[in-house]
């Protein structure tokens, strides 16, 4: 079990954060700095660091989750976490945008459908580590 969780934790990191770097750099890079420049009284830099250990904390929760669930596929990986994930930035864009300024409501919807798809290709690489590991 640890050496499936413990991979498949490690391949979901990098595949949000290459994926998180595209969308909201790349595909998104207009939104997300005009974002930034209408909020920058309330922002501070972002560590990068701990980018990685909210990433590294989100893959383990979906890890363990879908190690519980018995996923060994791409694609049963990619529908669970899908689930999990929407729920999960639904609830934190919920909180967020009833609770400060910065995170207003137009953005809810983008952050939750490029977090939904973030998770969904994460947790099929994570089904799909857990097809090739042997525990």
């Amino acid at each position: 079990m640890e050496k499936k969780v413990i991979f498949g934790t490690l391949a979901a990191t990098v595949t949000s954060i290459v994926l998180a770097t595209i969308i909201f750099q790349f595909i998104l890079g207009k939104q997300t700095e005009a974002w930034a420049q209408e909020n920058a009284a309330c922002l501070k830099e972002m560590n990068p660091v701990w980018w990685i250990v909210g990433s590294l904390l989100q893959s383990l929760l979906l890890s363990l989750l879908l190690y519980k669930l018995g996923v060994k596929t791409f694609r049963a990986g990619a529908i669970a976490a899908t689930w999990i994930t929407f729920l999960m930035v639904l609830l934190i864009g919920i909180y967020f945008g009833s609770t400060f300024i910065a995170y207003g409501w137009d953005w809810l919807p983008i952050d939750v459908i490029s977090n939904t798809v973030i998770g969904c290709v994460a947790g099929g690489v994570i089904g799909w580590v857990f097809g090739k590991v042997n525990a």
